[in-house]
C-alpha cells in the first residue's frame, strides 16, 4: 500500500497541503478530485517525493519512506506521469521508452507489452516527440512510466485537452493496467473518467480533504460539492 499520513507540504512560506491522509492499494484506483488549485498535483508530487514533507509521513508497503528521493521511490515501484508529460521531444517514441529502462532493467513491462496496450505507439515508434499528437504524447508518457515496472502509478490529468475518442482509449488502457494489480492514483477534472475507473474518491479544497467516499457514495453529490469549491494552491 502507498499512503500519506497527515501530510503537510509548503511552497516557501505558503502551506499547500494540510493534514492530507490517503492510501491506494494494489489493484485499486483512488481518484483525487477538486477544482483547479485544490492541491491535487501537489499531493501527487508529495507521494512521489518531489515535494518535501513539512509534516506527516509517506509509507510504502508498511515502511516509512518519508525521506526517500523520487529516484529511490521509482526503484521501489512508484511512477508519476506528470500533467506536462515531460517526454524527450528530440528522441523517437521508442527511444523515449528504451530510456526508461536504463536505470530499471528488465521486468514485466516490455516494448511489446506497451505496444499491445497502445497500438498507435507501435505505428509511431520512429516518430520524434515533437511530431506526436497530444494523445500520442500522453500514451507515450504512460507507456514510459510503465517501462519502469511500477506497482503504483500516479496519473496527473491524463485526458486533459484530448479528443473524446482518445479519452476513451486512455480510459481503456488505465482499466487494463489496473487489472494487472497496479494501484493507481488518478487526478482528473473530467468526472466522466473517474466515474468509469475509481474505487475511492478523495475531494480536495485548498489543500485539505473535505470529503471521501467509495464508488457507491458518489452519485450527484460530488458534482454539487465541486460546484461550491474554490481552490488556492497548485
Amino acid at each position: 500500500m502507498l499512503e500519506l499520513r497527515n501530510a503537510e507540504a509548503c511552497y516557501g512560506k505558503a502551506q499547500a497541503l494540510h493534514q492530507v491522509a490517503l492510501a491506494v492499494r494494489p489493484g485499486q484506483v483512488t481518484a483525487l478530485v477538486g477544482r483547479n488549485g485544490a492541491g491535487k498535483s501537489t499531493t501527487l508530487k508529495t507521494l512521489m517525493g518531489q515535494m518535501r514533507l513539512a509534516g506527516g509521513s509517506r509509507w510504502l508497503d508498511g515502511q516509512d519512506v518519508s525521506t526517500l528521493a523520487p529516484e529511490q521511490l521509482s526503484r521501489r515501484g512508484v511512477a508519476l506521469v506528470p500533467e506536462d508529460r515531460q517526454i524527450f521531444a528530440g528522441l523517437s517514441a521508442e527511444e523515449n521508452l528504451q530510456l526508461a529502462t536504463v536505470s530499471h532493467g528488465a521486468g514485466p513491462w516490455t516494448l511489446e507489452r506497451v505496444y499491445t496496450l497502445f497500438p498507435r505507439l507501435r505505428e509511431r515508434r520512429s516518430a520524434q516527440g515533437t511530431s506526436l499528437s497530444g494523445g500520442e504524447q500522453q500514451m507515450l508518457a504512460i507507456a514510459r512510466a510503465l517501462m519502469t515496472h511500477p506497482r503504483y502509478l500516479l496519473l496527473d490529468e491524463p485526458t486533459e485537452g484530448l479528443a473524446p475518442v482518445i479519452v476513451e482509449q486512455i480510459v481503456a488502457a488505465i482499466a487494463e493496467i489496473r487489472t494487472a494489480g497496479m494501484g493507481i492514483v488518478l487526478v482528473e477534472q473530467n468526472l466522466h473518467v473517474p466515474r468509469q475507473l475509481a474505487d475511492h474518491y478523495v475531494l480536495l479544497d485548498s489543500g485539505r480533504i473535505t470529503w471521501r467516499g467509495g464508488r457507491d457514495d458518489v452519485g450527484d453529490a460530488l458534482e454539487d460539492m465541486l460546484s461550491g469549491l474554490s481552490g488556492h494552491v497548485a
